[in-house]
């Protein structure tokens, strides 16, 4: 996962007073997917944002499946709710609710095997229940459990395990886990072929790690060495680009590389 900053999205022409006409709509009886062009006119606008059309929870590649628009606070029905709640309906037409999705991470469903479940739907939980908010108004005081690609710091929760490619907690905070774990589960980010590409990706990445500190330590002995390393620099720089898949894992796996013998690890995190 990586951080997606909203307010670099384009809108298209007059797409904020029709979704202030569908928002009126719906007010006055229509349901929200009686209206559901609205969002789904800005799916390639919200693809946009990440390169590659790459999905936002799970930064996985789906050139051939049909992308949808996943809105963060559901729209419809509220799984957790304490209460009967029919959805945040008030923001089913602001962007700013609305995530790229991929079918597997947007979807619920179980695996033909029946070993894992997962897709988000209408799942929202929040850490505290009692801050749920059921009619339009600010939602500054929920707390969702489920991590945010649109929260600059959630995307560094989540991490990977090198062995296998499952996803896992960053952190041993006990909120922070329960996010990471919840998530891993409504997100179906535990999905099997996932989980198998994800290992792939982080085994020839943590194998150029290797081969860029083999470098460095000759640096001084061998003078061409140098340039040997700053291009090896150059391809772990290029291997978890924004663009490439599972690059938020690949910051993690570079972030458990670091020691006092090579600076230039923390260099590299922060270009």
């Amino acid at each position: 996962m990586r951080n997606i900053n909203l307010n670099l999205l384009v809108l298209p022409d007059n797409w904020l007073a029709r979704a202030d006409a569908a928002k009126a709509a719906v007010v006055a009886g229509d349901s929200p997917e009686d209206h559901a062009d609205v969002w789904r006119d800005l799916k390639h606008n919200l693809a946009d944002l990440f390169p590659d059309e790459k999905c936002w929870y799970c930064e996985t590649r789906c050139p051939r499946d049909d992308n949808a628009v996943d809105h963060y606070r559901p729209k419809g029905r509220v799984h957790e709710a304490a209460n009967p709640h029919n959805g945040y309906q008030w923001l089913a037409f602001d962007f700013r609710n609305f995530r790229y999705s991929c079918r597997y991470c947007n979807e619920r469903r179980v695996n033909v095997k029946g070993d894992t479940a997962g897709g988000k739907a209408d799942r929202f939980p929040l850490l505290d229940e009692t801050k749920r908010v059921y009619n339009e108004g600010p939602c500054d005081e929920e707390q969702p459990v489920l991590l945010d690609p649109c929260d600059p710091t959630d995307w560094k929760l989540l991490g990977c395990k090198l062995e296998n490619g499952k996803p896992c907690a960053t952190s041993q905070d006990e909120i922070a886990k329960l996010r990471v774990e919840e998530s891993i589960e409504i997100f179906h980010l535990h999905h099997e072929p996932t989980c198998k590409a994800r290992h792939a990706e982080a085994v020839r990445f943590v194998q150029l790690v290797q081969e860029a500190k083999q470098l460095y330590l000759k640096i001084e002995a061998e003078l061409a060495g140098q340039q040997r390393f700053k291009k090896k620099a150059g391809e772990i720089l290029a291997a978890m680009d924004r663009s490439t898949e599972y690059s938020g894992e690949k910051h993690f796996l570079l972030r458990a590389e670091r020691d006092t013998n090579h600076p230039w690890i923390q260099d590299l995190l922060e270009a």
